[in-house]
């Protein structure tokens, strides 16, 4: 039963991530909820294992932050990843490297039921547009709303109890099937993935080759001094601050601004 509730509890995140309606919108859904070290913190509060929540969602979220849909085209689900993936992980005990390497293919597979969520989305318009010429507000609401909420809501939830239901067993049989150097080769695959999104976010966050000297900081902080994600983050929350303040002081502005102006002496080359 206790299990069974917990699931529930999953399948109900992974929805709130997965719906355009949720609670907050999109940006509590899937901007803040669907994010993995989100995913990892929640379900390991949930299974009783923060610490091993904590070390997948971080994993996790190096591996898929470059992931975003294109001009609406899904090629993964993220929030697959955050919530069902996580806790079979979790349950299984499974390294990071090979939690990394089943999530994939999961991942690109659910997010293809995006398409028969559309699919269906496609029957509801021709329910409103009956409603409309009808004038008929509660077939407009059945076509609008129940329908696509109740279908996608159905849809998430047997995903999740299908995976954590019939996946742990999958996963362990998948385990004892596959041979080792095989589960081996999986995780060196997976552990490339994080390397790969830091890579990404680099790429984008880094404006100017003086701002690697926070890559190298964060990197030193790890690797000589032992320093833990948390210590770290609120380093790294404080340096920030103290960089936007210094970066919006009304000076710096002007003179920003001031160097971006002509004067009467400047000469135009043609």
């Amino acid at each position: 039963m206790a299990y069974f509730v917990q699931a529930l509890l999953v399948a109900l995140l992974y929805h709130l991530t997965n719906t355009f309606a949720s609670f907050g919108g999109m940006v509590f859904g899937r901007y803040t909820l669907q994010r993995p070290l989100v995913g990892g913190l929640l379900v390991g509060l949930l299974f009783g294992d923060v610490q091993k929540g904590l070390e997948l969602g971080v994993a996790f979220q190096l591996a898929y932050m470059g992931a975003f849909a294109v001009g609406g085209a899904v090629s993964i689900d993220v929030g697959v990843v955050s919530y069902p993936v996580m806790a079979i992980a979790i349950i299984n005990g499974l390294d990071t490297g090979t939690a990394l390497a089943i999530a994939a293919p999961i991942s690109i597979l659910t997010a293809n039921l995006t398409h028969v969520m559309r699919a269906f989305n496609t029957v509801c318009t021709g329910i409103v547009r009956k409603g409309i010429e009808e004038v008929d507000y509660k077939k407009i609401e059945l076509g609008n709303v129940i329908l696509p909420q109740a279908f996608l809501a159905a849809m998430n939830f047997a995903v999740v109890f299908v995976l954590m239901y019939l996946g742990t067993g999958a996963v362990d049989s998948l385990l004892a099937v596959v041979p080792q150097n095989v589960m081996h080769a999986l995780g060196l695959l997976g552990g490339v993935l994080p390397a790969v999104g830091m890579a990404m976010l680099l790429k984008f966050n880094i404006v100017g080759n003086w701002m690697f000297i926070f890559f190298v900081l964060g990197f030193m902080m790890v690797s000589s001094m032992g320093m833990g994600f948390i210590p770290i983050a609120i380093f790294g929350a404080a340096l920030a601050f103290l960089y936007w303040k210094i970066d919006s002081r009304p000076e710096a502005s002007t003179a920003s601004a001031s160097a971006n102006v002509f004067t009467d002496d400047d000469e135009v080359e043609l």
